[in-house]
């Protein structure tokens, strides 16, 4: 907490001071995004103040949209935007295809070759022997982790599919270009969640962060499982919005 400075000797409001001290260290990159702040407690420890001066330097420094408090967690630097993604055309091939911001970037963290998890071989409605890939990967948006998702292709779809496919195709192209897929329907289930360790760790947040997780099969005209795809939306960082017309 080096970066916060009081001088008890000025007439400036000392939960100004500490809201300026923390505005400042922010702007400076001293403090970056989801850094813990220190609690009232050590605040009112180190300088001798009440913790109504933290509380309502904390207030302040929440209302200008520079950190967040959360329950049981702590207090955190909150400086990453708020990404839209349209609730209209989940149902469309186009939402695999790519977002409409500026640099985004797919980092690759796992691919293997599994088979036997059951919810996935239902999903993908394969025979007990029947394998298919794992793919793991963070999307950056403008260099903050937005999205987490992991996608199960069956191996009788996509065959000798590598590593090298999966970074250098979007699921659209992969399926439509690579393996000439024709895509039938798009089914998409909905539901809140909160991070395990692991995924908060991936996507650079708090344990039990909050976060929408959406589940899509991606189905043939045969009406089989092309693909069975799992997305984690960072909760604090990312809204639905439904857009008319």
């Amino acid at each position: 907490m080096n970066y916060i400075k009081i001088d008890k000797t000025i007439k400036k409001a000392l939960y100004l001071q500490i809201k300026d001290s923390i505005e400042e260290a922010i702007q400076q990159g001293i403090l970056s995004d989801n850094d813990r702040l220190p609690t009232e407690s050590e605040l009112c420890e180190v300088f001798g103040i009440s913790d109504i001066v933290v509380k309502n330097a904390y207030k302040l420094l929440v209302k200008q949209g520079l950190i967040m408090r959360v329950q049981g967690s702590g207090t955190f630097v909150s400086t990453r935007k708020i990404y839209k993604f349209p609730l209209k055309g989940f149902d469309k091939l186009g939402s695999f295809a790519g977002y409409s911001y500026t640099t985004k970037e797919k980092r690759i963290i796992l691919f293997d070759q599994n088979a036997g998890q059951t919810h996935i071989m239902e999903a993908l409605k394969l025979k007990e022997t029947d394998l298919y890939s794992v793919s793991k990967y963070v999307i950056f948006i403008e260099n903050a982790e937005v999205l987490l998702q992991t996608v199960y292709l069956p191996e009788k779809s996509f065959p000798k599919l590598s590593i090298y496919d999966i970074e250098r195709y979007n699921l659209s192209d992969l399926m439509t270009k690579r393996y000439d897929h024709h895509i039938f329907k798009i089914k998409n289930g909905f539901s809140p969640i909160n991070l395990s360790s692991s995924e908060a760790m991936l996507l650079n947040t708090y344990k039990h962060a909050a976060a929408h997780r959406v589940r899509t099969t991606i189905m043939s005209s045969q009406d089989e499982p092309l693909l069975y795809l799992e997305t984690l939306f960072l909760g604090q960082y990312t809204q639905f919005e439904v857009i008319m017309g």
